[in-house]
Formats: structure tokens, C-alpha cells, sequence
């Protein structure tokens, strides 16, 4: 049998996505924070799912580079990739469709 996995992040949803509602494991990325690389000629960062938008934008600061998505809350990269995430900064820098370049 086949077990669905539902991967969360910093749980700062509304709409109940961790709800594994035809069974299975809920498995919290919240621990897999880390930054693994910043380009900042390329501007490009590598960053594991439970970092979060808040922790990222301190991490790169010094950089000259910015995460512009901000959905209000302090979301988690893979929450914010899982569900498109937009906010108020979308028209002029994208949403996370146009700013995530791969996931692993």
C-alpha cells in the first residue's frame, strides 16, 4: 500500500493544508531551515523548504539582494511554493512562480 506524505511548513496557513483527509502521515519541514548558498552576482539563493521569508530577507540583507514575496505572513519557502504565493509586492516583482527558479 501506498502511504501519502503531506509536508508542512511554518503552519501559517488559513486554508488547512496539512489536512491529510483520505489518511496518511503529516510530516513538518519547519527543522529543514537552513540557507545552503547565496549568489548575489547571479542573484540566486539556495535554501532548504522550512526557511522562512522573514529569516531568509535577514540572511541575505548585506548581500544587496531581497526576497520581495510577502503573503503577510511569516511563511515558509516551500509553503509559499506549494500554494503560488503572491502579496503585496506581486505586480512589480512576481509572485513565487516567477522567482523560484528550481525545488529539489
Amino acid at each position: 500500500d501506498k502511504i501519502p506524505i503531506v509536508p508542512s511548513g511554518a503552519c501559517t496557513s488559513l486554508e488547512g493544508h496539512l489536512a491529510a483527509l483520505r489518511g496518511g502521515i503529516g510530516m513538518n519541514m519547519r527543522e529543514m531551515n537552513q540557507v545552503l548558498e547565496v549568489n548575489s552576482d547571479d542573484m540566486d539563493v539556495r535554501a532548504q523548504a522550512g526557511v522562512t521569508r522573514k529569516q531568509l530577507n535577514s540572511y541575505i540583507r548585506d548581500t544587496g539582494l531581497m526576497f520581495t514575496v510577502d503573503p503577510g505572513a511569516d511563511a515558509s519557502l516551500g509553503g509559499m511554493a506549494s500554494t503560488r504565493a503572491s502579496g503585496t509586492n506581486t505586480v512589480k516583482y512576481g509572485g513565487m512562480r516567477n522567482n523560484v527558479l528550481g525545488t529539489t
